[in-house]
C-alpha cells in the first residue's frame, strides 16, 4: 500500500512503481482507493473499504497476487481498516512524505482555482505531512521532496523485493 498526505506524490509514484513492475514482468493490479469514495457527498471510509474488499477478492480470483493500493490514511484506525479490506497475506505499507509547505504548494499548483475545496485541502495537507508517516502501521517512509517519482518508485521496489 502506498499512503501519505495529499500532495506527497502518491499518484505519480504509483504510476512509476507499476511501470517498474510491468517492465519486470511482475503481474499486479492497482487502484487508487479514493476513486471508490469520490462524489458528493464523499462516501464514508466504511463504504469505500467495503468496495475495496470486493475488488481485492476479484483481483485474487483473476490470479493477481500483488495488488497495489494507493490511499490517504489519516489515522491508525483508517490504516487498519484499509489493510483489513485488502486482506493480503503479506503487506508493505509505504508512506510518502514531503514537507507540509511543499505538499500544500503541489496541491495549489495542480487543483483548479475554481474548486471550492482547494485551499482547505492545501491546509489539511500541511497538517497531515508529519502525522501520517508516524502511524504505527507504516513500514517504510520515503521522502519525495526534490526527487523524481521514478527514483522513489525504484526505492519502493527494492524494499518490496527485499
Amino acid at each position: 500500500m502506498i499512503t501519505g498526505g495529499p500532495g506527497t506524490g502518491k499518484s505519480s509514484v504509483a504510476q512509476a512503481f507499476t511501470t517498474l513492475l510491468e517492465n519486470a514482468g511482475i503481474e499486479h493490479g492497482a487502484i487508487e482507493s479514493e476513486q471508490l469514495a469520490w462524489g458528493s457527498p464523499w462516501l464514508p471510509d466504511a463504504q469505500a473499504h467495503e468496495q475495496l474488499a470486493a475488488i481485492c477478492r476479484l483481483q485474487r480470483g483473476y490470479g493477481r497476487r500483488l495488488f497495489v493500493v494507493v490511499a490517504t490514511t489519516e489515522t491508525q484506525s483508517g490504516l487498519d481498516s484499509l489493510l483489513a479490506a485488502i486482506g493480503a497475506e503479506r503487506s508493505l505499507v509505504a508512506c510518502l512524505r514531503a514537507p507540509g509547505g511543499v505538499a500544500a504548494a503541489r496541491i495549489l499548483a495542480r487543483e483548479p482555482e475554481r474548486w471550492a475545496g482547494r485551499s482547505a485541502l492545501a491546509a489539511h495537507a500541511r497538517d497531515l505531512a508529519e502525522a501520517i508517516p508516524r502511524l504505527p502501521g507504516v513500514d517504510l517512509v520515503l521522502d519525495t521532496d526534490g526527487r523524481r517519482a521514478e527514483d522513489v518508485a525504484a526505492e519502493l521496489l527494492a524494499a518490496y523485493a527485499g
